[in-house]
């Protein structure tokens, strides 16, 4: 089931419709033409998309976002539509379960006619661009059968992935394994948010830096567009492939980054079952019968497609499931109700004041991330933003309950005005970097602790938060360079409460132990600067890897901290791995960081810098050739600066874009390592004039 949440962690902000209405099986006229949309490549190959309505610029996303990745959208595709059984057998057939398993179907129809008109026409348009795009290319198409996806299938789709994204998918799996409370690991991914006001920068303008942290290449690579409309929409930044909305980025007006927060919306519950009456269970004295909710599942076997029927079930808490023991546990989460996160997305991409964008998020659809805020008129936000269900403080919620009374039975939410918030602090900034929401600023976050409890549910600070806290002079006005200079800072803090874990090497008596004697004097002088010159940073890196793979550590530690003592033995276990690695790769302790942590791209290897948790980290795996390659880390930059006329300055960089149009333009992967940004505009005669391509998407 883990799968499900990679799948759809992509999918998330996004997908591909059809042009069909949200009605089963009644046709819709088309609503674009095609003839009226340009787009514009710019000489990094970013898509520029301008077109007269918001459907017709949807329609050109679509269609410039499967020119560079077809193949991976179509991946995503299959989701909404459950043919994942059909693409990859047994594995596929598991997420197939789990979409209808949390009632998806019935969601949609209980709720698609709340969604309102002007969004729906925005999702059709989007569909008649992919689907011309794969009549027109069909030697692309994968899955013939996937085609054509309605939007019934997209909109889906948002519940699916915010169901799987905030926990769902996991407690499904431990519930059929038998491990109802195991925690799965985590992937090393995060996120990186600032804003300062007018009055913290040197020029009076505000300053907002988005830089999300995921996987640099593959599913969870970024897709970067800009998409212009004469219906208010100009909206330029970074989405998934397969994205319908901006995920985070600017328009004239606004703009905001998001990053991770660790909230809790899923609760189990152990339903008492009748001791002889079949499939009834108790419920503050009265037995009420599971809804059963069978499905054929379509499973790849080989050459041939099979249908297997599966069972699941529905009691007035929510998806159920038996365990192997044959015991019946109730999943709920605010993600399996909510149909409207794709229409809230682009409501915050039209939005053009605080007002307005404060009225989308207001909606409370989306059931998760911390938002940090900017705008022209000098204001800025943060919100650890969630659906977050008001519970009974009578329970206690965070292991399984007993599903035998209404009482523990939520059924509302907080609104957004009681969820952790800051807004316009006296000092001038505002900040996130999946630390506890409770930090945000120079002042305390506006929050009860009941609603702490379950919005900061990985509480504490992490290295980023604790150097960015170290970077902030109060009394210091801000140039533009030195704004965007701290998210590219690579020092690790001695103030982290990880690094407390590293005392029994700093305890070592070097002289004890003769062959790694410099490396453990070495290793105890690390001043925790990880650029790329620095010749102890790769020494330190290897070591406490080998920690963390033996203790089976995953990313939550950088915020928890190691309770655990950890075997002064161990760490000279993985001080003699480094020493191996470095003398047998470089002859030498001392190599320069960039030597041994690189990107690779296209076959080539390129030196790289930062640390896990830096505020510009990286996250690496050695390769077959045991070189230390990048696997996540600064997968997309972008920083906007606005005067009170509006988006002054926006620069960006998507260093790993590898799509096979990206080719064709000029690479940023040399730019990143350099610390240089390209600039964007939201001016649509100024990108023409400097396109390098400009085009119709002609369909067949």
């Amino acid at each position: 089931m883990y799968k499900i949440v990679l799948l759809c962690l992509l999918y998330l902000i996004s997908s591909s419709i059809f042009a069909q209405s949200p009605k089963k099986g009644n046709l819709q006229k088309t609503l674009v033409d095609p003839n009226n949309i340009t787009i514009a490549r710019d000489k990094w190959g970013v898509p520029h998309i301008f077109a007269p309505t918001d459907p017709a610029a949807a329609y050109g996303l679509a269609w410039a976002n499967a020119e560079d990745a077809f193949e991976q959208m179509q991946d995503l595709l299959l989701l909404g539509k459950q043919m994942m059984g059909r693409k990859d057998g047994k594995d596929g057939a598991a997420i197939d379960f789990f979409v209808h398993s949390i009632g998806a179907d019935q969601t949609y129809d209980e709720k698609v006619s709340q969604l309102s008109k002007e969004y729906l026409d925005y999702v059709q348009g989007y569909c008649e661009g992919i689907n011309a795009f794969a009549a027109k290319y069909p030697e692309r198409v994968l899955l013939k059968k996937a085609f054509p996806i309605t939007s019934e299938d997209v909109i889906k789709t948002y519940l699916v992935a915010f169901s799987a994204l905030t926990g769902n998918a996991d407690q499904v799996q431990n519930i059929m394994e038998g491990k109802y409370d195991q925690e799965l690991p985590s992937s090393p991914a995060g996120s990186n948010a600032y804003a300062f006001a007018p009055q913290k920068t040197t020029n009076g303008n505000t300053f907002l830096c988005i830089n999300p942290h995921f996987k640099i290449q593959g599913g969870f690579s970024f897709y970067e567009a800009h998409i212009q409309s004469e219906e208010g929409l100009n909206m330029t930044g970074a989405l998934f492939q397969g994205g319908t909305s901006i995920f985070m980025g600017n328009n004239e007006h606004l703009g905001w980054g998001k990053t991770y927060n660790h909230t809790d919306q899923v609760d189990v519950f152990e339903l008492e079952m009748h001791p002889k009456k079949k499939l009834h269970y108790k419920v503050d004295g009265e037995y009420l019968k599971l809804e059963k909710r069978p499905v054929w599942l379509k499973v790849k076997i080989g050459f041939m497609t099979i249908p297997v029927k599966k069972m699941t079930y529905y009691s007035i808490y929510g998806p159920t499931y038996r365990s192997p023991a044959k015991r019946f546990f109730s999943v709920r989460s605010p993600a399996f109700f909510n149909l409207h996160a794709g229409e809230q997305y682009y409501e915050m991409n039209k939005a053009t004041n605080y007002q307005e964008f404060r009225a989308a998020i207001n909606k409370n659809h989306m059931p998760m991330f911390n938002i940090v805020y900017g705008d022209k008129e000098g204001t800025i936000y943060y919100i650890c933003n969630a659906t977050l269900p008001k519970r009974n403080s009578s329970y206690d919620y965070s292991g399984v309950l007993k599903g035998d009374t209404k009482q523990n039975l939520w059924t509302t939410y907080y609104p957004q005005k009681e969820l952790p918030s800051v807004h316009n602090p006296n000092c001038g900034y505002v900040f996130n970097t999946n630390n506890t929401p409770r930090t945000a600023s120079c002042k305390p976050t506006d929050c009860q602790e009941e609603v702490l409890k379950y919005a900061d549910t990985r509480n504490g600070e992490n290295n980023r938060s604790i150097r960015f806290m170290e970077l902030m002079d109060e009394s210091k006005q801000y140039s533009w360079e030195e704004f965007k200079a701290i998210k590219f800072d690579t020092k690790i803090s001695k103030n982290w409460i990880f690094w407390s874990a590293f005392q029994p090497l700093f305890d070592l008596n070097p002289e004890e132990y003769p062959p790694l004697e410099e490396a453990i004097k070495l290793l105890q002088n690390w001043d925790g600067d990880a650029s790329r010159e620095n010749t102890t940073a790769a020494l330190f890196l290897l070591s406490f890897q080998y920690v963390f793979d033996k203790q089976g550590y995953s990313d939550a530690v950088f915020t928890t901290g190691i309770e655990e003592d950890i075997p002064q033995q161990l760490f000279i276990e993985g001080i003699e791995h480094a020493s191996k690695i470095l003398f047998q790769q470089y002859g030498s302790l001392k190599v320069p960081l960039g030597e041994v942590v690189l990107h690779e791209r296209n076959g080539k290897l390129y030196p790289a810098s930062g640390f896990p948790d830096a505020l510009s980290p990286i996250y690496t795996k050695a390769n077959a050739e045991g070189k230390q390659v990048a696997e996540y880390g600064d997968t997309y930059i972008h920083y906007v600066e606005f005067d009170k006329d509006g988006a002054k300055t926006i620069e960006t960089l998507l260093p790993f874009e590898n799509t096979p149009t990206s080719e064709d333009y000029e690479d940023e992967l040399e730019m990143f390592n350099n610390r240089q940004l390209k600039k964007m505009s939201l001016n649509k005669a100024e990108i023409l004039k400097n396109a390098v391509k400009v085009y119709h998407p002609k369909p067949n």
